[in-house]
This record gives structure tokens, sequence and C-alpha cells, in this order.
């Protein structure tokens, strides 16, 4: 267990690469697909996985970015990447959630789910 711990330890920048660069080839192939000729409603909402995939990405890289920008930078200024670092964080879930919604939005009407969206993003 405490080599597998190690690994991970010594190439924690290297996974945080590879795992945004996930999310952002999600988001990059989703929107690169062409939705419009299709007949099921799944693909009309992709562009909600889509926005997630490349907000999401570009959290997962602020991992790797403000740690290293954190030695040049003025505190304010990492204070202020930090901050956009969370707002990152909280809407690339409101574009999941938004996406989930969009999933529902066929069997019942789920509108005022987005209430709770707006209100969470905001806190």
């Amino acid at each position: 267990m405490d080599f597998l711990r190690n690994v991970f330890a010594l190439n924690r920048e290297i996974i945080y690469f590879v795992y945004g660069l996930v999310f952002f080839v999600l988001g990059l192939a989703i929107s690169l697909q062409s939705r419009y000729t299709s007949r099921l409603e799944l693909a009309r909402n992709l562009k909600w996985l889509a926005a997630f995939g490349f907000t999401h990405g570009f959290h997962e890289w602020g991992d790797l970015f403000i740690p290293i920008q954190a030695e040049y930078l003025p505190a304010p200024a990492v204070l202020f990447l930090q901050h956009i670092h969370l707002i990152l964080l909280a809407v690339s879930f409101a574009f999941l959630f938004e996406f989930g919604l969009s999933l529902l939005s066929p069997f019942g009407n789920w509108h005022w789910l987005r209430l709770i969206v707006i209100g969470v993003t905001a806190v």
C-alpha cells in the first residue's frame, strides 16, 4: 500500500495533468461532434456535458498552475486565482447538474430545481 501511495505522490503532477486532459478532451469531443443530425433527445443536451468537461478540465489544471504561479505572483494575485479556481469548480458542477436536469425534462417539470443550482452556485 505504501508503494502505491509513493507512486501517486511522486507522479501527482502527471496525474492531475492527465485527469484534466481527460475532461478537456471530453468537452472537445462533444463540441466537435455534430448533434443536429441526431434524433435522440440526449444529443440535444450534450452541450451541458461539454461545458462541464471544459470547465472541470480547467479546474483540474488549476491544481497544477496555481502552485507554480504562487512562487512568482504577489499574494493578492494568487488569492484571486484561488477564487477563480473555486468558482470554476462550482460552475462545472452546475453545468453537470443542468445536464442531468435536461435529461429529466421529458419526464416532468423539474424547472424548480434550477433555482437550487442558482442558489448553491451563488453561495
